[in-house]
Formats: structure tokens, sequence, C-alpha cells
């Protein structure tokens, strides 16, 4: 019976939870949309609704709110720095959380597809 590499092996491992992660960050997005997001939009787009009309703008959301709590300067980019801390704490921490998960994500589903590039399997 023919033997995996190690480096077959850690390709899947690579992909495979990159692709999961991904998955699960979509469902994350779901929670988000239905829970946060409209409170989110009054509190630091005046109430401008543009990021839960479908879940594909709510992804961008998510990633944006995610990029003005990690950051004061993607924060005061947008204009949302003093508005940010009206937030509370727990809401902040869901939305990082959701981006660092979705960065992780990416990296470990790109490094795959990078390695798998680089030795041609």
């Amino acid at each position: 019976m023919h033997e995996l590499s190690s480096l077959t092996r850690t390709l899947m491992f690579l992909g495979f939870t990159g692709g999961a992660g991904i998955f699960i960050w979509i469902g994350i997005v779901f929670y988000l949309k239905s829970k946060w997001l409209p409170l989110l939009e009054d509190i630091l787009d005046n109430g401008v609704r543009f990021y839960t009309l479908n879940v594909f703008f709510a992804g961008q959301g998510v990633l944006q709110y995610g990029t003005v709590f990690l950051s004061s300067f993607h924060a005061k980019r947008y204009g949302m720095l003093e508005k940010r801390d009206k937030v509370p704490r727990h809401i902040q921490r869901q939305f990082i959380f959701a981006f660092c998960w979705f960065m992780v994500s990416i990296m470990l589903f790109g490094a795959a597809i990078i390695l798998h590039r680089t030795y041609v399997l």
C-alpha cells in the first residue's frame, strides 16, 4: 500500500483546516448579521443599513468593523474613532474574533495553495 508523504499530509491538513475555518467563519457571519450588525450600523454608520442587506455585504461589514475595533488607525480613517467607544466591549470582542478567525483561516488555506504550487505533487 502507498504511504502518503509528510508534505502531502501537511498540505491536506492546511487545506482542510483553512477550508473548514472559512465555513465556520460564514456561520459566525450569519450569527453576527442577525444579532449585532444592525446595532453597529445604528451606532457607527448613523443608521445606514448597508451590511445587513445580504450575507455577502455582512461578511464585508464583519471584517470592516473588526478592523475598526482592532486598530485605532482604521477607526480614525473611517471616522469611527469616537463612535466605537459607544459599542460594548463584548460585542467588539466578537467582531475582533471573527476578523482574526477569517485571517488565520485564509492564511492556512493560502499556505496550502502556495506549498502545493511550489512543490508540484
